[in-house]
This record gives C-alpha cells, sequence and structure tokens, in this order.
C-alpha cells in the first residue's frame, strides 16, 4: 500500500480505544511476573512500531484525528534523526519560507523556543527569529539533540495526559500475526524486562529505521536499485542491484580542547582503516577515512578542511562547522556553552539590579568553586547585568573566558 493512502486512511478512522490502563498495569508489575516473562496485550487504533520523527509525524497526525496511539521505540529517544542520532534536521534551504507543513513549522518553532527560554543568549541571538543555535552549514537550524527532545516530548505531553497517548520506549518487534496479507498483531519486547505485549490494532505503522516489520510480517520489498526498465527513471542503471544501498552516516560528538591532550592507543585495525579504499566502481576518490571525498554529482575528488579555530578556509568546506550544535556567539559573552571546556552545572545564580547574589546557597561569597573550576563573582553579576537582572533557574553548561 502507498504511504500516502496508508496515512489518509489513518485519518478516516474514528475507533477510540484508551491505552491509559495499560501503563498503569506495567508499572505495578510485580517482579514474579516479569520473571515468569507472562506476555501482556494492548489494544489500540494506530500502532507505530518506531520512534523516530516519521513515527511521531504519524502519532500527532491521528491524535489530531481523535485515534488513540501505542508509539514503540526501541531506544530510550524519541525523535531520531533530530535526537539520538545527533543529526540537523534538514538541509532544504528554503525551509523557513516554503515547504514544511504546519506541525513540523511548530517543532522548529519550539526547538529556537527553547533556547530563548532557557539559555543565556545575546541581544541578537534573542532577537533572531531563525535563530540557528549552532550556525551550522548543513541546516539552518543546528541544535543540541536533547533540546529537540524536550520539545517532543512537550508536543505529545497533552495527549499523554489524556490517556490517549501511551508511549513505550526500550520496546523491540519480536513477532507478527499475519493472516491473509492482514496484520492481526505484532508482539514487541522489552529491552529492560524482556516482558513481551503483544499490540493489537486497526493499523500497524513500520516506522523503524531499517523496515523491521517488512521480513518479520512477510510483506514484499526491494533492496538496492532497480533498472532503468523498470522505473524509466533517466538516472537509474541498466541493470537492478539489491546489494546497491545508499550509505548512512554515524554521527558522534566532538568537543575542541586545544590546551589538553586526549590521544589514546590505536584502536584495534586501525592501520587497515586508515589507510582502507573501499572497493567501488566508479572508484572512490582515495581513503575511504581522509579529509576527501567523490563529489556526488561528478564523482570527483573534493578536498575538505577540518578547522576548529575557524580560520579562513577559502574554498574547502570546514567539516568542524558543517553539523555543529553551539556555536558561542550566540550566548552571552563569558558564558559560553561548550567552549573549551564545559562544567556541567545544576545551580542557579540569582543576581538583584545591585549586583546582590541573591541565592542563600552562594550568598556573601566571592568565588565559586564548581570541578576544581575557581569563578569570580564578578562574572556573576556580570552575567545578570548583560541580561536586564533577569533570574534564571540554571545553568545547563558554562564555562569561563
Amino acid at each position: 500500500m502507498k504511504r500516502r493512502n496508508f496515512l489518509y486512511s489513518i485519518a478516516l478512522s474514528t475507533a477510540a480505544v484508551s491505552g491509559s490502563s495499560f501503563t498503569n498495569k506495567t508499572k505495578s508489575a510485580s517482579t514474579k511476573k516479569e520473571s515468569l516473562n507472562i506476555t501482556a496485550s494492548l489494544k489500540t487504533d494506530l500502532a507505530i512500531i518506531g520512534g523516530g520523527l516519521g513515527g511521531v509525524a504519524a502519532a500527532i497526525a491521528a491524535l489530531r484525528n481523535g485515534l488513540t496511539v501505542v508509539p514503540t521505540e526501541e531506544t530510550d529517544w524519541i525523535g531520531g534523526q533530530m535526537t539520538s542520532q545527533g543529526v540537523p534536521p534538514d538541509e532544504h534551504p528554503w525551509i523557513e519560507t516554503t515547504g514544511a507543513p504546519k506541525s513540523y513549522r511548530f517543532l522548529r518553532d519550539g526547538i529556537r523556543n527553547y533556547y530563548k527560554r532557557n539559555y543565556l543568549l545575546t541581544n541578537e541571538a534573542k532577537r533572531n527569529d531563525y535563530l540557528n543555535p549552532g550556525a551550522g552549514k548543513v541546516s539552518r537550524l543546528c541544535h543540541e539533540p536533547k533540546v529537540a527532545l524536550a520539545v517532543l516530548n512537550e508536543m505529545l505531553a497533552p495527549y499523554i495526559s489524556a490517556g490517549r497517548l501511551t508511549l513505550l520506549t526500550e520496546y523491540k518487534p519480536i513477532e507478527a500475526d499475519v493472516k491473509n496479507t492482514e496484520v492481526n498483531s505484532i508482539t514487541i519486547q522489552s529491552l529492560r524486562s524482556n516482558q513481551k505485549t503483544k499490540l493489537t490494532a486497526d493499523y500497524f505503522v513500520d516506522a523503524t529505521e531499517l523496515g523491521d516489520l517488512l521480513p518479520l510480517t512477510g510483506t514484499a520489498y526491494r533492496t538496492g536499485t532497480e533498472s532503468k526498465k523498470e522505473t524509466n527513471e533517466i538516472h537509474a542503471p541498466e541493470q537492478a542491484d539489491p546489494t546497491n544501498n545508499q550509505a548512512f552516516t554515524i554521527c558522534f560528538a566532538m568537543e575542541y580542547l586545544p590546551l589538553e591532550n586526549h590521544v589514546m592507543e590505536k584502536p584495534v585495525e586501525y592501520d587497515f582503516w586508515r589507510k582502507h579504499i573501499p572497493n567501488l566502481t566508479p572508484a572512490w576518490s582515495g581513503p575511504l577515512l581522509d579529509l576527501q571525498y567523490s563529489q556526488p554529482s561528478t564523482l570527483k575528488a573534493k578536498k575538505l578542511a577540518f578547522d576548529p579555530e575557524r580560520k579562513d578556509t577559502g574554498e574547502l568546506l570546514n567539516l568542524w562547522l558543517y553539523r555543529r550544535m553551539i556555536d558561542k556567539s550566540n550566548f552571552v559573552e563569558g558564558v559560553i556553552i561548550s567552549k573549551d571546556s564545559g562544567i556541567k552545572i545544576s545551580h542557579a545564580w540569582n543576581v538583584d539590579s545591585d549586583g546582590k547574589h541573591i541565592d542563600f546557597t552562594i550568598m556573601d561569597t566571592n568565588e565559586y568553586e564548581y570541578n576544581g573550576l575557581i569563578i569570580p563573582s564578578k562574572i556573576v553579576y556580570e552575567v545578570g547585568e548583560k541580561n536586564g537582572y533577569i533570574w534564571y533557574c540554571c545553568l545547563p553548561y558554562i564555562t569561563i573566558k
């Protein structure tokens, strides 16, 4: 079934079955029951396997049309690309003005407003309707994964409170009951307790990253590239190749610490991967792990730059800026998020208009020590002064220049 037709059919469904009781039963389940691995059951209008952006979007669309929904997610974070995968949302150059549905616009605005509510931004950053916290080059909105997670949870909170949404994280699909090409139920298993739960629904959505339900339900599917004869696509190959699948990117967080040495011992197979040239046709431009790659449209070798100090790299794309999540210029001078050494602080610094500290835990002291770093009180006062003496409940990360 085509995705568009399938989602349209979801919107037509009007059944209403509350899943709120399942949450209570799960929380109160005894240790004995968990050890026996007794299968629980849950019925809902729509079951969504996979809690990435597509899964969350499907859930919101169904909820707005009056359905009850049970989304499951294999990790402990919903949001997929924007959260646990650490990837900015899109590369659409005109996304701020066109080509986005209202709900996606609401999500993007929510991320920006979260920074404006909770972070010490410069006045210019606060006034910027199109704030890009990381000023990354790949997207108009580069941000910390945890901020997107917080906003997505805010969007779902009213439906959870109303008992129409039961969100199950750290659950994996393991079995499907299919009869005459119709899916009757999907069994999921908790990655924490190993308890199995049978989901029965009028509709099922496969929103997993890898199409987990396809082989599980016996649904026909294709891998790789189709031939030009099958699709009439002008760029399709003459022969189909089921092994030709798109590459994927693994993202991880990096921090620039110029005065520190964190060189580690060589990992296993380091020398192999440092020199490895993939066996591809057309040929790759050189070693796979290198500051040179095959330009996608021409397949010609293209050099890249990697400079955390933001020196002029000319025409070379500076990969340090490509997916950057935090740009210090967006934040108040003196309090910089993730500059050279991030100090995690869960403490309130409140300053009145006379520069007096009104937090009793630090009153009448001149210096404050966190994780071995001495922070002068003058810095605390200046932070408040530059922000109109606004009282901030906490500073998530702080670094003194």
